[in-house]
């Protein structure tokens, strides 16, 4: 009898369906702490509860995990499932990538133009990774100052770039050294570099903001924390899975309005901090505005053409040519 039941029983888990929860490994270029994860929380924590029948999310950690500029390597080759970077850090293997951040139109009117659709076969192509969502949508990169300088002749000032500034900030007369953000500190501290590129929030995270005494307004460009998935792992999920994460990436890039408010509130710490602000108004904001968008295309244009006209249809409408 315990014979019959136990072959029964068995016979019922062959014939079940399997658990189709999968969890996938997710990995940050950010340090953490860092108001840059603050969408990769909300996004982790979001998936793991509406989608936990069919897929959840393993926070494993940030540079100190996988450096930085190595994370985007890591999802290609599958290190990682899912990596959570700007494409600033991932340039090298992504050129067209770089037109994220010349955008002046928003990810949702991407998603309905075609823009999305267009760099997400490009991420499949070069980076075997399904570019799933784009966060911090809105948000400036700007020039933070250790001097007083001309931001528009900054011959004989060293600054800290990502490659995102790369081109602009050389444009400039500025030297460029790439350091990754978390050596970014010591850098300022012993003079290495007399400034930098950033977003209009984090600076207080790494105690950027003991050295900075100068910001650069306007800001130019607008920044990115793309969330990128290993294009196998996708393509291995369940539909189910898929569709969960997908409509996760649409709630994720609504919820963008939270760190415009801590913007707000970023600007004001600065000010309260000393950090002055200086202003470029009429010709010399056009002039630094312009400066950055051409050196931007010019430069996307050398490192890979295939895509420019295209991209810059669909993410800088009104730039067209």
């Amino acid at each position: 009898m315990n014979k019959t039941l136990a072959l029964a029983m068995a016979s019922c888990l062959i014939g079940a369906p399997a658990l189709a929860q999968t969890t996938l490994r997710v990995v940050t270029a950010f340090p953490q702490g860092t108001m840059q994860n603050i969408p990769l929380t909300a996004f982790i924590d979001h998936v793991n509860e509406t989608c936990a029948d069919s897929v959840s999310l393993n926070f494993v950690g940030g540079p100190e995990a996988i450096p930085t500029f190595e994370l985007g390597e890591a999802v290609r080759r599958g290190v990682v499932d899912v990596g959570f970077s700007s494409q600033s850090f991932y340039t090298s293997i992504v050129p067209d990538a770089s037109a994220i951040r010349l955008s002046t139109n928003t990810a949702a009117e991407q998603r309905e133009n075609g823009g999305w659709e267009l760099l997400n076969r490009i991420h499949n192509e070069r980076m075997n990774a399904y570019y799933l969502a784009r966060t911090s949508d809105g948000i400036p990169f700007h020039l933070y100052l250790t001097e007083e300088a001309d931001p528009l002749d900054l011959s004989g000032v060293t600054l800290r770039i990502a490659p995102v500034y790369r081109a602009f900030f050389e444009d400039l007369g500025a030297t460029v050294v790439q350091i990754p953000p978390a050596e970014v500190y010591p850098a300022l501290e012993r003079g290495v570099v007399q400034g930098l590129g950033w977003t209009s929030l984090g600076l207080f995270d790494q105690g950027w903001d003991q050295h900075i005494r100068y910001r650069v307004d306007p800001g130019f460009y607008v920044s990115d924390s793309n969330i990128l998935v290993n294009l196998d792992r996708w393509n291995g999920l369940d539909t189910a899975a898929q569709e969960c994460l997908s409509e996760a990436a649409l709630w994720v890039e609504g919820e963008d309005h939270i760190l415009l408010d801590l913007q707000d509130e970023e600007l004001q710490r600065q000010a309260d901090a000393g950090v002055q602000v200086i202003e470029l108004e009429g010709d010399q904001r056009e002039e630094f505005l312009r400066r950055a968008s051409d050196a931007g295309w010019a430069e996307l244009e050398r490192l890979q053409p295939e895509y420019v006209t295209e991209l810059r249809e669909l993410l800088a409408p009104e730039g067209a040519e």
